[in-house]
């Protein structure tokens, strides 16, 4: 087809098709996935009880290191992101009083948008054996009887059914112990601790 000085060829059928199929191609590859609804330990509208960093709750000269959020018993746990449990820690013996306080806690090693942390999920009871794959919002556990601290000595505690609730917390690495609460503020940050609603907030 000429157009004054110009001339131009009218492409196939089969090659426009083609063109227009690599366009939408390219475009579909170069398109960012979109962002990952937020998804929260429990279900929402949460109320939180004892905030990150808070001091001397339950009679402990410490700072705490997750969020306390009210539930009551046998109240649904989600995890956070995808992941494996890491440890499980849900049975009717603790071998330690620090496990006795904590009386049933799951770690699961999460990967949140290709962010590796590790959530730590306390006061319940689950059946996912350690390995087990989880995902982004799946029921994995259900929140059991919590306890109040009555001798921070010894860190016994007696049953205080109207305290239910679940302690939520995120690290970048596994911690053995000092994961409900840390003796200062800087050891709190050199163990790895971070704020479990801040880092929930991002993952918008």
């Amino acid at each position: 087809m000429r157009r004054g000085n110009i001339t131009t060829k009218k492409l196939p059928n089969t090659a426009l098709s083609a063109f227009v199929c690599l366009g939408y191609l390219i475009s579909v590859a170069f398109t960012p996935p979109p962002p990952r609804a937020k998804i929260w330990p429990a279900q929402t509208p949460v109320v939180i009880t004892q905030s990150f960093g808070s001091f001397g709750a339950y009679g402990f000269k410490a700072y705490h290191t997750g969020t306390d959020i009210a539930l009551p018993l046998n109240a649904d746990v989600f995890a956070i992101c995808d992941g494996v449990v890491f440890l499980n820690k849900t049975t009717n013996t603790y071998p330690t009083a620090f496990e006795n306080y904590y009386n049933s806690f799951v770690i699961i090693k999460h990967n949140c948008n290709g962010d590796q942390i590790y959530g730590y999920y306390g006061h319940v009871y689950s059946r996912f054996h350690e390995g087990w794959k989880v995902s982004a919002g799946q029921l994995f556990a259900n929140v059991i009887m919590s306890k109040a601290v009555t001798d921070t000595e010894s860190i016994t505690g007696v049953d205080q059914p109207g305290n239910n609730h679940l302690h939520f917390g995120v690290a970048r690495s596994y911690i053995r112990n000092q994961w409900g609460y840390a003796p200062s503020m800087r050891q709190m940050m050199l163990l790895g601790w971070i704020n479990p609603i801040t880092y929930l907030n991002k993952l918008d």
